[in-house]
C-alpha cells in the first residue's frame, strides 16, 4: 500500500510540475501526461495490434483444414483437439500470445495510478476549453471520447468486418456512459488515449499494407 501511495504521489508531483509549464493548465497537464504514457507504450501496443491481425490471417487461412478436422474426428473431440493443437503449431499459431496481455498488464497499473492522481488534483482544478470544472462531468467530452472510439474501431484492420459490426457500438457507448459520469478531468485523460488509439490504428493499416 505505501508503495502504491508512493507511485501516485510520483504521478501526481509530474503532473503539478507539467501544470506549472504549461501556464498552471491542470486540463493540459493531463492531456500531456496521457500522450505521453500512451505514446511511450505505442510501439508495444501496436505491435500486439499487429499481432493480432496476422494471426485472424492465418485462422481464416486454415479455416478449410480445421472443416476437415472436424469432419475426420468428429466423433472423438480428444483427437480432434489434439489435431488442432498441431495444425496451430506447425503454423505458428499460439506463439507470443501474451504479447497483448503483458501490454495490458503494464497499462492497467499505470493507468490506475494516473487516474488516481489525477482525481487527487482535481480539487484545485478549474475551467479548460468549454469545461467549466474539471472536478464535474461535461456531456460533450463524453461525445468526443465516443466518436474517437467509433473512429479507431472503425479504422482498426485487426478487426474482422462481422467483429465491428457486431461489436463497434458496445465500447463507444460504453465510453460515452462512463465518461458522462467520470470527473472531466479524468475524461480528458481516457480523450487523449483514446486519440492515440486511433493513431494506432492508423499506423496500423499503413504498416499492413506496406507488408501485405
Amino acid at each position: 500500500m505505501a508503495l502504491w501511495n508512493s507511485f501516485v504521489a510520483l504521478i501526481a508531483q509530474v503532473l503539478d510540475s507539467l501544470a506549472h509549464g504549461l501556464n498552471g493548465s491542470y486540463g493540459m497537464a493531463v492531456i500531456a501526461l496521457a500522450l505521453m504514457v500512451r505514446l511511450v507504450l505505442l510501439p508495444w501496443t501496436l505491435r500486439a495490434a499487429e499481432h493480432a491481425w496476422r494471426q485472424r490471417q492465418a485462422m481464416t487461412a486454415l479455416k478449410p483444414k480445421l472443416e476437415q478436422l472436424a469432419q475426420r474426428h468428429a466423433d472423438d473431440p480428444m483427437a480432434h483437439a489434439a489435431a488442432m493443437r498441431t495444425l496451430y503449431r506447425e503454423h505458428g499459431l499460439g506463439v507470443g500470445m501474451g504479447g497483448g496481455l503483458l501490454t495490458a498488464m503494464v497499462q492497467a497499473p499505470l493507468g490506475l495510478g494516473v487516474y488516481a492522481a489525477i482525481r487527487q488534483g482535481l480539487a484545485g482544478a478549474g475551467a479548460f476549453l468549454w469545461i467549466p470544472k474539471l472536478a464535474r462531468p461535461d456531456l460533450w467530452l463524453a461525445a468526443l471520447v465516443a466518436a474517437l472510439s467509433y473512429a479507431a474501431i472503425l479504422l482498426n484492420p485487426a478487426m474482422s468486418a462481422q467483429a465491428k459490426t457486431l461489436l463497434q457500438w458496445l465500447p463507444v457507448v460504453i465510453s460515452f456512459f462512463v465518461v458522462w459520469h467520470l470527473a472531466a478531468g479524468l475524461g480528458l485523460y481516457w480523450a487523449a488515449s483514446s486519440g492515440v488509439n486511433l493513431l494506432q490504428s492508423v499506423l496500423l493499416r499503413r504498416r499492413i499494407r506496406t507488408t501485405a
